[in-house]
């Protein structure tokens, strides 16, 4: 009785570790995921001018996310500075779309390119907070926070990079 008093505390604390660093792997990986195919899905975008397609991104990803059933996602991923964006800093989709504002021999800057000349592309980050299950893990370096009422979570990201092809030609006559 006295040897499991001393071991209990210390395998369920090391299979409680277990637990949560799968449910980080498992974020990280959704969530690396879900930048990917937002990134694909933003790269075949025809925007007018390029950079006008934040919030259609932001609705890509968070369909995408919902879909992945990404754990502790339990809302909608929003751009720029909103109620969610200020109650959950961590949490929100990034696009970026690095176009010079006068691209050289081009007229518009309209998404797509207009030739494979020009290499354009299209950035995604995203960023997500996860539910802490195992207390104590939320003071890794630079990886938990808590906060007051709201529980404590680890903050998983990943970026996607995906360059921009012109749209096909029509095909027929």
């Amino acid at each position: 009785m006295a040897e499991m008093a001393l071991v209990l505390p210390i395998l369920l604390a090391i299979v409680g570790g277990i637990i949560q660093f799968g449910i980080a792997f498992w974020a990280q990986n959704t969530i690396t995921q879900v930048a990917r195919d937002t990134g694909r899905w933003a790269a075949t975008q025809q925007l007018s001018p390029c950079n006008t397609g934040a919030n259609a991104v932001a609705m890509q990803a968070d369909e995408i996310a919902r879909e992945s059933s990404l754990i502790g996602y339990s809302g909608q991923w929003t751009t720029g500075t909103t109620p969610l964006a200020a109650t959950r800093p961590n949490e929100g989709v990034e696009a970026e779309w690095p176009i010079p504002a006068n691209p050289p021999g081009l007229i518009a800057i309209d998404c797509p390119p207009s030739d494979n000349q020009t290499a354009w592309f299209v950035t995604v980050r995203l960023s997500h907070e996860i539910p802490v299950l195992v207390p104590g893990l939320q003071f890794l370096p630079q990886l938990g926070t808590c906060t007051p009422g709201g529980g404590c979570t680890l903050s998983v990201s990943s970026t996607a990079t995906f360059r921009m092809e012109p749209a096909p030609a029509p095909i027929g006559p």
